[in-house]
C-alpha cells in the first residue's frame, strides 16, 4: 500500500512513519485512492471515516503479516533489488531500514520514488547497490508511537507538508 508507511520495529515499540505524496486512505479499510497535491483533507473527514479512534498499531495490525513486522523493514547492507522485491511481494511502497545487527536502530527508510529517482533515472544496478547508499536518512522522518491515533499522524504530515 502507498499511502501512509509505518514501520514497527516489534520489540522496540518504536514507529516511524513517512507518508508517499499523493496517495491518502479514505477509510480504516485500507483503500488508497489518488488525490491531487493540493486537496487538502479535512479533521471532519477523518473524523467520518473512523481515523479519530484507529491507532498506527491498528493499521500495522490489520495490514501486518508477520508478527515481528518483519515484512516492514529491512537492512541498510540488504540490496536494492531485494528491497524492492520485498516491497512488491507485500504490496507497500517503502520499507523502514535498520541497521545491522540486534538493537535494529532506524537508519532512514526506502520509498519506490528512492528506487526510481536514484537507480533508474541514474541508471544504477539494483542487483549492486546497498539500500543505505540509496535511502532517505532516519533525520527526514516524523516520528509517532504506535498508540498515535491515525488523525494526529495525518495532522501531523500535513503541518509538515507531506501529505496533499
Amino acid at each position: 500500500m502507498q499511502g501512509a508507511i509505518q514501520s514497527f520495529l516489534s520489540h522496540g515499540n518504536i514507529v516511524k512513519s513517512a507518508v508517499l505524496q499523493r496517495i491518502r486512505l479514505v477509510n480504516p479499510m485500507l483503500r488508497p485512492v489518488v488525490s491531487s497535491r493540493f486537496e487538502s483533507v479535512s479533521s471532519a473527514r477523518m473524523e467520518e471515516h473512523g481515523f479519530e479512534s484507529t491507532t498506527i498499531s491498528d493499521i500495522l495490525k490489520a495490514k501486518g503479516k508477520g508478527a515481528d513486522g518483519s515484512w516492514l523493514w529491512c537492512t541498510t547492507d540488504d540490496t536494492v533489488y531485494d528491497a524492492v522485491k520485498s516491497m512488491t511481494q507485500h504490496n507497500v511502497g517503502a520499507l523502514v531500514v535498520v541497521k545491522p545487527g540486534e538493537q535494529k536502530s532506524v537508519a532512514g527508510i526506502i520509498t519506490e520514488r528512492d528506487y526510481l529517482r536514484k537507480i533508474i533515472v541514474q541508471g544504477r544496478s539494483s542487483k549492486s547497490t546497498k539500500v543505505g547508499d540509496i535511502m532517505t536518512e532516519e533525520n527526514k522522518l516524523i516520528t509517532v508511537s504506535p498508540d498515535t491515533k491515525v488523525l494526529r499522524a495525518m495532522q501531523l504530515m500535513t503541518g509538515h507538508m507531506l501529505l496533499p
